[in-house]
């Protein structure tokens, strides 16, 4: 199993401790480590014993340099210009990251779930961070100290491969970021787009073909470079033509071979 599989398996597995109010208002690192490394299974496939996972070693080293800690929904955990002392893994949650213009203008470029790595180009390139991190719902995230980051990359060849793995992620996600802002000619291909992207999100529901909109229509705007007014629009444009249908934050794909079209 590759490891971008396996974190998908274990983020729905993560699932459970939105489901435990008492977890997600006051958690700690113990807790939180209980949970990741109790066996666990959800039926009907939805996922996996957590502690087979092909990336458990590296999680421990990282674990054991750094910290587990949770993050509320709408927390920035780094902001542009912010100096890179960390490095930051998504173990649980959706992150949103964004550029802001001088004159205030934003545009989120890509997501961040489970397994992803923050911070880590500012780190080797010993800069501070270009864009925002900001969570977009109850997250969890291994802070890792630069120092401790890059010793293990020089130690562990598990570390070095994870971290070049997450890196090749990275390049991908950040290249159909740019086809997404800069190549796509309509607003309403841009929204197709990022609708078949989210539909990639892992998540602990197993809903066949439906996104969970936890982000506001301003939110959404920025991620397609638009106005709040015109998604709106294009939105209720795709269901009246049966691509989607909106059932409160629950989303879902109707049509998935038109949408593909629309979004060339």
């Amino acid at each position: 199993m590759s490891i971008v599989h396996a974190n998908e398996r274990r983020q729905s597995c993560f699932g459970v401790i939105d489901t435990m109010p008492l977890l997600s208002r006051r958690i700690n690192h113990n807790v939180v480590r209980s949970i990741h490394s109790r066996t666990l299974m959800f039926p009907g496939g939805c996922g996996e014993p957590i502690g087979r996972s092909s990336n458990a070693g590296v999680m421990e080293k990282l674990e054991n340099v750094g910290r587990l800690n949770p993050y509320p929904a709408r927390v920035a955990i780094f902001q542009h210009g912010d100096l890179a002392t960390f490095v930051y893994i998504v173990r649980h949650g959706k992150l949103k990251l964004s550029l802001n213009s001088r004159k205030g203008r934003c545009v989120v470029f890509r997501f961040a779930v489970a397994g992803d790595v923050l911070g880590f180009s500012a780190v080797l390139n010993q800069t501070d961070h270009e864009f925002r991190a900001e969570t977009l719902e109850p997250s969890i995230l291994v802070n890792v100290p630069r120092k401790e980051f890059l010793q293990l990359l020089q130690t562990s060849p598990e570390v070095n491969s994870f971290a070049t793995q997450a890196l090749a992620r990275d390049h991908e996600a950040m290249l159909r970021g740019i086809r997404r802002l800069g190549l796509s000619a309509s607003v309403r291909e841009r929204l197709a787009q990022l609708l078949l992207m989210c539909l990639e999100f892992p998540r602990g529901d197993c809903l066949p073909m439906s996104i969970r909109m936890n982000w506001t229509n301003g939110e959404l705007a920025e991620m397609v470079n638009s106005s709040r007014e015109t998604v709106n629009r294009t939105m209720r444009e795709f269901e009246r033509e049966e691509l989607i249908t909106r059932r409160g934050s629950l989303l879902v794909i109707r049509n998935q071979a038109r949408l593909n079209l629309l979004a060339g």
